[in-house]
C-alpha cells in the first residue's frame, strides 16, 4: 500500500514536472490570435500596411485580426490600444500622429510617451498636395496666386486633426501667407472619395493612395512634402525646391504595443515584427503600394519617435497650430 502510495507520488511529481517544462517552453509571443488595431477607416495607408504586415506575422500559424477603430484624430483606436493588456496581442498600426503631434493640439487620454511601446516604423508615405477638378491652377504657384486673390475660398481635405497633413498645412499657410479653409475627415478614404468628386478643391493626403488617380489625369500633383520627388512623379516639385524649405512632412506609419510589456515578451514581439517587415512578401507590398521601407526598429524607433514629438510640439507652438 504504502508502495502504491510512493508510486502515486512520484507520479505526481512527474506530471508537474512536465506540466511546468511545457509551461517553460511555450513561446512568450505570439498568442492564439493577434488584433491590429487601425485607428483609420478602412482603405488607407495605415490600413494597407496592417493588412500586408498581418499577412506577414501569419507565417507562424497566429490567427491576426485587423479591426478599424477611427475618431478623434486617431485617438480613439490608440487610447484602446494604451488600455489593452500589455500581452503583445493588441497592437497598433498608424502613423505617429496620435503620438507625436496630436497631444500637443488636445488633451489625450494616454500618455504618449509612457502609455506605448514603439516597436518597428513599418512603412513611409509622402504627403501631397493635389488638386481637383473642382480647382483650375496648372501648379503650385498657381495655387498661391488663387489662394492670396480669393482668402479663405480654398478648401482641402486632410485625413484627420492633428495629422501630419495638418501640420504641413498650417505651416504652409502661415509661411506662403495665404489663408485656405481645412476639411478635416476620419481618414484618407473618404477625403479621397470625396476629392474625386470635386467637393474639395485640394487634398493633402499619403501619395500611395493618390497615385492611380494622378495616373489617370482625375487629380494634379502640386507638390510633394518629401525631401526628394518622388520616382513616379519626376516633374512635380518638393517643398524645398518651392522655396519653403521647413515643410517637410511625410506619414511615417508604426506598430506600436501596449506599455508595461513583460521583458520576454517584449523580445519576442520584437524579433517577430523585425523578421515580417524584411521578408520579400512585406518588401513587395510595399513597392506595390509605392511605400518606404520603415526607419528603423527598436530603440532606434523608440528614440526617433521621442524626438518627433519634442520637435512637433515646438511647431505647434511657434506657428500658433490648434484645433478649431
Amino acid at each position: 500500500m504504502k508502495k502504491m502510495m510512493t508510486c502515486g507520488k512520484l507520479l505526481g511529481a512527474l506530471a508537474l514536472s512536465a506540466a511546468a517544462t511545457a509551461a517553460h517552453a511555450q513561446p512568450a509571443w505570439p498568442g492564439k490570435v493577434i488584433t491590429l488595431i487601425v485607428p483609420y477607416t478602412a482603405g488607407g495607408t495605415a490600413d494597407t500596411l496592417a493588412r500586408g504586415l498581418g499577412d506577414a506575422l501569419r507565417a507562424s500559424g497566429t490567427t491576426v485580426i485587423i479591426e478599424n477603430k477611427p475618431g478623434a484624430g486617431a485617438t480613439l483606436g490608440t487610447d484602446f490600444v494604451a488600455r489593452a493588456k500589455p500581452d503583445g496581442n493588441t497592437l497598433l498600426v498608424a502613423s505617429t500622429s496620435p503620438v507625436t503631434i496630436y497631444p500637443h493640439l488636445a488633451g489625450t487620454p494616454y500618455d504618449p510617451m509612457t502609455g506605448l511601446t514603439p516597436i518597428a516604423s513599418v512603412g513611409v508615405g509622402p504627403v501631397a498636395i493635389v488638386a481637383t477638378k473642382a480647382l483650375k491652377v496648372d501648379d503650385f504657384a498657381g495655387l498661391v496666386a488663387y489662394a492670396k486673390s480669393n482668402p479663405g475660398k480654398v478648401t482641402f481635405a486632410v485625413p484627420g486633426l492633428g495629422s501630419v497633413a495638418h501640420l504641413g498645412m498650417a505651416a504652409l499657410s502661415r509661411q506662403a501667407g495665404i489663408k485656405m479653409m481645412q476639411v478635416p475627415y476620419r481618414g484618407g478614404s473618404q477625403a479621397l472619395t470625396d476629392g474625386l468628386g470635386g467637393v474639395v478643391d485640394l487634398m493633402v493626403l499619403n501619395t500611395d493612395v493618390l497615385l492611380p488617380h494622378v495616373a489617370s489625369g482625375a487629380l494634379k500633383p502640386l507638390a510633394v512634402m518629401a525631401p526628394t520627388r518622388l520616382e513616379a512623379w519626376p516633374t512635380v516639385p518638393t517643398m524645398a525646391e518651392l522655396k519653403l524649405p521647413k515643410i517637410q512632412y511625410f506619414s511615417n506609419f508604426g506598430l506600436f504595443a501596449p506599455a508595461g510589456m513583460k521583458p520576454e515578451t517584449a523580445q519576442a514581439l520584437q524579433a517577430a515584427v523585425d523578421k515580417a517587415i524584411v521578408t520579400p512578401q512585406y518588401q513587395d507590398m510595399l513597392k506595390k503600394y509605392y511605400l518606404q521601407p520603415g526607419t528603423g526598429t527598436g530603440d532606434v524607433f523608440r528614440k526617433q519617435v521621442k524626438q518627433e514629438f519634442e520637435n512637433n510640439g515646438r511647431l505647434v507652438k511657434e506657428e500658433n497650430i490648434k484645433i478649431e
